[in-house]
């Protein structure tokens, strides 16, 4: 009998597993669809507006830079605006960082202190960043503006972050000041 409990137990975990593996793969199908549903949104009314794929992640250039493109071991500077998302549309209800003070004032996004408006460098070889991010920066130029999207497959993982929910869908407005290879 206590053979048999045990065979159940481990059938029950596996199901359960299995079952929760399910629901994840569900909820970054949705963000997927939420994704795609605001690329079209960005790129409706802009001819000059391009679409990338990279890996996980989407890359929407509304303003094309000019110069090198950032390579995978290359360091950029920019601008940036961080929103999760939880429906079709970007919302500023849903801002969680930015480093733009003309940003900020327009999304009445108030910060204290003025050293959290200065510009961001990272490099790709050195620094950590969210693994979507760095999978939509690759190949931006300096001038360009645009929109880095990705699920949360590639976020913060099951972290939750401030006002961001776990396993949340994200999106970064970017405007590329410089691009570095060495």
């Amino acid at each position: 009998m206590k053979e048999l409990t045990r065979i159940a137990l481990a059938a029950l975990c596996i199901l359960s597993a299995s079952c929760g593996k399910k629901q994840m793969e569900t909820t970054y199908e949705k963000q997927e669809s939420n994704i795609q549903a605001i690329v079209s949104s960005l790129t409706k009314d802009n001819s000059n507006a391009t679409t990338e794929y990279l890996n996980g992640s989407v890359r929407v250039t509304l303003t094309h830079g000019e110069g090198a493109e950032l390579r995978e071991d290359g360091a950029v500077s920019f601008y940036y605006a961080g929103f999760y998302i939880s429906s079709t549309k970007i919302s500023n209800n849903t801002l969680f960082a930015t480093n733009y003070d003309t940003f900020a004032s327009s999304a009445r996004w108030s910060v204290t202190d003025s050293s959290a408006f200065d510009i961001k460098t990272v490099s790709l070889a050195k620094d950590d960043i969210v693994e979507g991010l760095r999978n939509g920066l690759v190949g931006v130029k300096a001038g360009d503006e645009c929109y880095v999207l990705f699920s949360g497959k590639h976020g913060f993982g099951k972290r939750k972050i401030a006002n961001v929910p776990a396993r949340a869908a994200l999106a970064y407005r970017l405007w590329i000041k410089s691009v570095t290879n060495d």
